[in-house]
């Protein structure tokens, strides 16, 4: 029986790492426009970091959990690399198409 041959390595850059979360990220439909990503990793060991569009009325904290769930899973299957952390920062709110805001200087007297 042989041994097998020592078999190399695959390096993942932080830059392609973070454009895999990204792409994870802005699978959810909750997410809005393109998310900005930023990762770290340190050998077999990688942190994330998240600024999000979210549409509004989300619950954001649900969302934050969800996303953290699936980007540290998703990235694990498809890199083999363990993420440790996981930071989502949602930047902005984006109302839902067709509902209209309420303010009160944006109150004007419909036409009867």
């Amino acid at each position: 029986m042989s041994v097998p041959e020592a078999r190399g390595t695959t390096t993942v850059s932080d830059r392609a790492f973070a454009r895999i979360a990204e792409k994870l990220a802005s699978e959810d439909e909750h997410v809005t426009g393109r998310p900005h990503v930023s990762a770290s990793v340190t050998g077999a060991v990688a942190a994330v970091h998240c600024d999000l569009a979210v549409r509004y009325p989300t619950p954001v904290p649900r969302l934050a959990a969800k996303l953290r769930d699936h980007i540290r899973r998703r990235l694990r299957e498809l890199t083999g690399i363990a993420v440790e952390n996981v930071d989502i920062e949602v930047v902005e709110l984006v109302p839902e198409q067709g509902r209209r805001q309420r303010r009160g200087d944006d109150r004007r007297p419909r036409p009867v």
